[in-house]
This record gives C-alpha cells, structure tokens and sequence, in this order.
C-alpha cells in the first residue's frame, strides 16, 4: 500500500522529537571518538541541515544550544555525560506530557488528531494500557501523509481507527470529544506551529466547542519568539505532492506549492501538556521563568555558540 502511495506524495518523516533524538545520537558517537575538530565540523553541519530541512523543529535547537554551550564552556570534559543526561531528560519529558494528556480523556471518548508525533503516540499508548477505551478520527495529513502513519500505530495497538481526508475534519467533528495535536514549535505568546492543516482542524473544533489539547515538552518553546523573532516555516515543491513520474503527465508550467506548517493562534487551543503540567497557552511566559528562574532564559543563542566555536 505504501509503495503505490509514494507516487502521490506519501514519505516517511521523522516527527520532531524523532529527528531530535537523532542529532542527539550523532554527535553523540563523534564524542566517543573524541575527534574535536570533528564535533565542531558535525555540529555546524548539523546547524546548517536544520537551519535547510527543520527549521521549525524547535526541541533540535533547544538541545543543540545547550550541548554547543556545554562544548564551548568545557569542551569533552562532561559533554558525553551532559549529552546522555539531556536525551534521558527529554525522553523522559515527552513521556510525561503524554501522561498528563492522557489524563483528559475520559473511557469511552471519541478523539480527534492530526499528522504523526512522538509525544501524542505515546499519550495514546499509556490510554491503552490503562485499559481506556476510545476511538480516533486521524486526518490524513497531506503533503506527506503522515496521518497514515499514525492511523496505521494506532490499529496495532487495536484501537478502533478512522483514517479520513483533511477536508473531512468539521464533518466528522460533531462526533468528536477531544482533538489532540503536537507541536514542532510553540511561540512565547503560545501560538502553535504544526504540521499544516492543524489550524483549521482547531478552528473548526472551537467552532464545534471541543476542547483541543497540544502535547509538547519544554524544549518545543522558542526563545527566539520572546525577542521578536518569527519562526520559520518551510515550503515543499512538486516533490511533496507526487513523484517523477506522475509529474512528466503534467503541463511544463504546472507549478505547485506545499506548505509544511502553519500557526495555530493561541485562543484555538485550550491547554498545552508538559511536563511540568497543564497549562493555558498564554501562560507559557510565566512557565519559563518558572523553570528557568529568569525571562527571558539565560541562554545564548546559537548564532553565540557558533561565533564562540570559531
């Protein structure tokens, strides 16, 4: 089945915290080496991939900042140790967020989701072996299709599943409880940056009057947001939508746009789950300076770090 859908746009991505916890394990296994000239190489390698593939992924560059400040300040001293504690420390964050989100649903509730992440996986794996029973609406979630994904996670689970095209989302949401999202990014004023389609999914749940719930540890939160910065959201070309040959039966000047992202406003969703709890999303100032002990959080940039490296 995926085979055939490769021709219509179909690819398989890695979610946010996925692609995360890769960079973690590269430069991980370039410590272990003890190669410094080759961490400094990876690591701008890495800035750059992300900066040209993800630059939306905020948990990447939340984590990339603190090893490249741990780097800067003591070079391998602690850094093995320092990269293993954080890939633990998220690891563990993702699990708690979905713990908490799952504690929103009630037995026999109907959800609603969009796309594929790690995080709202694992929300729906712990209702599961609690023995919740529930039902899930997954959109399909073009371009890309990642919907499939977790539509097809969550038939092996043996939860009972809907797979239904974007479109289809304020049809089948009079049927729904409960939407829950994740998140690639979340600004300081706690709009939400998602796979695209999530701000229609949430517009039409808060039409509708149910509640939507977005699950996404600490490091999803963009610091940059709080000095102005926009964060970046990327495009994708024909490549997203169909492949080579699908595209030579096409017109010469066929042009096409694929948008990966969008922002959801902050007053389309009702709570965010971290790890530190539930919160409303214009509390997100308040929860970093909580957790930071300042606001903005004392943390140099990467553009810092970089300048420091060289």
């Amino acid at each position: 089945m995926f085979e055939e859908l490769l021709k219509h746009g179909y690819a398989k991505r890695s979610t946010g915290t996925e692609y995360a916890f890769t960079i973690i394990n590269r430069l991980l296994n370039i410590v272990e080496r003890g190669d410094r000239e080759g961490f400094v190489k990876s690591y701008k390698s890495i800035v750059n991939s992300l900066e040209r593939e993800r630059p939306a992924s905020m948990a990447s560059w939340n984590l990339l900042r603190e090893i490249g400040h741990h780097f800067v300040e003591n070079e391998f001293v602690g850094l093995k140790e320092k990269i293993l504690e954080l890939r633990e420390k998220y690891d563990k964050a993702c699990w708690d967020a979905a713990n908490i989100a799952a504690k929103r649903v009630v037995d026999g509730e109907v959800l609603m989701t969009i796309s594929n992440s790690l995080c709202v996986r694992r929300m729906f794996k712990i209702l599961v072996d609690e023995g919740i029973k529930y039902s899930v609406y997954v959109l399909e979630s073009r371009p890309g299709m990642e919907g499939l994904e977790t539509a097809s996670y969550l038939d092996d689970l043996g939860v009972k599943t809907y797979l239904i095209v974007d479109s289809a989302a304020r049809f089948f949401m009079k049927n729904v409880d409960k939407v829950f999202i994740g998140a690639e990014a979340i600004a300081v004023n706690g709009a939400l940056v998602g796979k695209i389609g999530t701000s229609i999914l949430c517009l039409t749940a808060n039409e509708a009057r149910v509640r939507v719930f977005a699950v996404a540890p600490l490091y999803k939160f963009s610091y940059e947001t709080i000095h102005g910065e926009l964060i970046e959201l990327p495009e994708g070309d024909w490549r997203s939508l169909m492949n080579e040959e699908v595209r030579k039966t096409l017109p010469e000047n066929y042009n096409a746009r694929a948008p990966i992202y969008d922002v959801t406003p902050p007053n389309y969703i009702d709570a965010i789950a971290t790890e530190y709890g539930l919160f409303a999303p214009q509390a997100v100032p308040v929860i970093l300076r909580q957790v930071y002990g300042g606001f903005p959080p004392p943390i140099p940039s990467i553009e810092e770090i970089l300048e420091k490296m060289r």
